[in-house]
């Protein structure tokens, strides 16, 4: 297949040969019996997002098949689905015998303890296939150095979620001016950058692939080290706590958006390359637990579908990135972590391509966090492996 008059990262006009779900060849003037004609659309590698959950965060078959459909309608073709199952072992197995039968490659982390707070067999679990330990910084001395321990014995990376709620007392959104006008409990920086710091000391120690998961302040990059890897979410660079006002639960988010000076910080950042992987943060939520009171409503939000436009509508379109700096976090950075040979539009890499019209305008439904904006761009095709899993 020959792809023809397409934008490669929405700048050079080049054709694309594919052959055996491979980038072969890069060329202008490449012939070929079967012609994809792209007019003028871009083309990006495939995003792969390291920070994806199922519906209000209960395991079903059904759960699983939508989020599938909502990667392959937003040009994802690879996730990290983060843990909200206790499976045993056996029931563990044969949950990744299912995920390789699908179109999109779905990679499954595990939380170190169940929801009764039992330590699971984290050895089994990873020797039968999770990719990686999700650790929450706030459990016990003694769980935090086992986990550490089997991370480096199994060369597996740790998910650090640096957050302890103890600081908080059931807090509801960043602490600030607004949840003082509101009347509601804020979420202090301290929950955060004290666990940061603990973390960097006890992945330091255990010599352990920490990823810094969904950092949303500007201390807690200063307390990194450069080379750290650090998860930040779209939504934390381009919103913030002022999206609160009015008791807008569309805008409750763990962790929360914070400040105006802590969201531009981190879009800075992003554009220095101190942060390594960009997130849709998905985390959909029925409406009945959504459209409740502020304090009782669920964390969250349903965004993979609208990661490519909100990328490009708040840091492509007004130049602050170009889609090539853009994907090195949306795509190549990720790939590479999950040992993908994708994430980069490159001979020899596997044809998994997003065909992107930059000039279709988006209206979002009203209970969206988006809804007062207009986004642009749409994702009209997407190829996992050369083969089109829009209309297949």
């Amino acid at each position: 297949m020959i792809i023809k008059n397409a934008k490669i990262y929405g700048t050079y006009l080049q054709d694309i040969e594919i052959e055996e779900g491979k980038i072969k060849a890069i060329a202008s003037n490449l012939q070929g019996k079967q012609i994809l004609d792209a007019k003028g659309m871009s083309v990006l590698p495939s995003f792969v997002d390291l920070c994806v959950n199922l519906k209000n965060d209960k395991f079903s078959l059904a759960h699983l098949d939508l989020i599938e459909e909502e990667c392959l309608k937003g040009g994802i073709s690879a996730i990290i689905l983060r843990d909200c199952m206790d499976f045993d072992e056996e029931s563990f197995a044969l949950f990744l015998q299912n995920l390789i039968r699908r179109k999109v490659q779905i990679f499954s982390s595990i939380r170190v303890k169940n929801k009764s707070g039992k330590l699971k067999n984290l050895a089994t679990l990873l020797n039968k296939g999770a990719c990686a330990l999700e650790l929450d910084s706030a459990l016990d001395a003694n769980t935090l150095k086992i986990a550490s321990q089997y991370a480096f014995m199994k060369n597996a990376p740790l998910l650090v979620r640096c957050y302890d709620e103890d600081f908080d007392d059931n807090g509801v959104m960043n602490d600030c001016e607004i949840s003082f006008n509101l009347g509601l409990i804020g979420m202090s920086k301290i929950a955060e950058t004290s666990q940061v710091a603990k973390m960097k000391e006890l992945a330091k120690f255990y010599k352990n692939k920490a990823v810094f998961d969904l950092l949303s302040l500007q201390d807690s990059l200063d307390l990194l080290h450069e080379k750290d890897l650090k998860l930040v979410s779209i939504h934390h660079l381009i919103k913030n706590d002022m999206a609160c006002e009015g008791f807008n639960t569309a805008a409750k988010l763990m962790p929360p958006l914070r400040s105006k000076e802590d969201s531009y910080a981190l879009k800075k950042a992003l554009k220095d390359g101190k942060i390594h992987f960009l997130t849709s943060l998905h985390s959909a939520k029925s409406l009945s637990l959504k459209e409740l009171a502020f304090d009782e409503a669920a964390f969250g939000i349903h965004s993979i579908c609208d990661f490519v436009s909100l990328c490009y509508t708040f840091l492509i379109k007004d130049n602050f990135l170009s889609w090539q700096e853009l994907c090195q976090f949306t795509s190549k950075n990720p790939s590479e972590f999950l040992g993908l040979n994708s994430g980069i539009i490159e001979e020899g890499k596997e044809a998994n391509l997003i065909f992107f019209d930059e000039n279709e305008e988006l209206e979002l439904p009203k209970n969206s966090l988006y809804a007062e904006d207009k986004l642009f761009g749409k994702v009209k095709m997407h190829m996992i492996k050369g083969k089109n899993v829009l209309d297949s």
